[in-house]
């Protein structure tokens, strides 16, 4: 597991986006050539901020592979379930630029935990596959990608393939899109 911690001067959520980005290129550049059946987990975070881990299979030039994308924001730690729902609201809205559209497909407040998914997955004659978010308290965010064969009952986990441009951008997005904690 690798770490990148950032502390700097620049206030607001546009400085705590600024620093991940330069964490995340950093990170992707000391990555490059990597493959692996396992994943490689790094963690990037801002004093006061989120922490955001990714779990690497593939990483070239240009673009890498990543089975999962997770999300902490501490922020919103004690936040009511609504805040959890803009959150995720938030994602839907900025995130327009993946393979599928995605949307909130339930909400449990009980569970408090909001289910994003892709709408609608791609579809194959053999398989369908699709984003899955889970937006759940105490703030976390957790991304995968899954394959379904054609008549089949069960899921499989597949990579999420992105290029470092794109990765940067729904990292800075799903930051972006964390609202501020109203007292709960």
């Amino acid at each position: 597991m690798i770490r990148h911690t950032g502390k700097d001067a620049r206030a607001g959520n546009i400085g705590v986006i600024m620093l991940l980005h330069d964490q995340i290129t950093n990170s992707l550049a000391g990555l490059k050539g990597l493959e692996s059946q396992v994943p490689t987990t790094v963690d990037w975070s801002i004093e006061r901020g989120p922490a955001v881990a990714v779990d690497f299979t593939v990483v070239d030039s240009l673009s890498c592979g990543i089975r999962e994308l997770r999300v902490s924001a501490d922020e919103l730690s004690h936040a009511p379930f609504n805040a959890l729902q803009d959150w995720a609201n938030g994602l839907c809205q900025k995130v327009t630029y993946l393979l599928e559209h995605i949307g909130p497909l339930e909400s449990d407040a009980e569970a408090q935990t909001v289910l994003i998914r892709s709408t609608p997955p791609s579809r194959q004659p053999d398989q369908s596959t699709y984003y899955e978010m889970l937006v759940q308290a105490p703030g976390t965010l957790s991304l995968r990608r899954y394959t379904r064969a054609a008549h089949a009952a069960d899921r499989t986990g597949c990579d999420i393939q992105i290029t470092h441009e794109v990765l940067a951008r729904l990292v800075q997005d799903i930051v972006a899109a964390i609202p501020s904690a109203p007292a709960a």
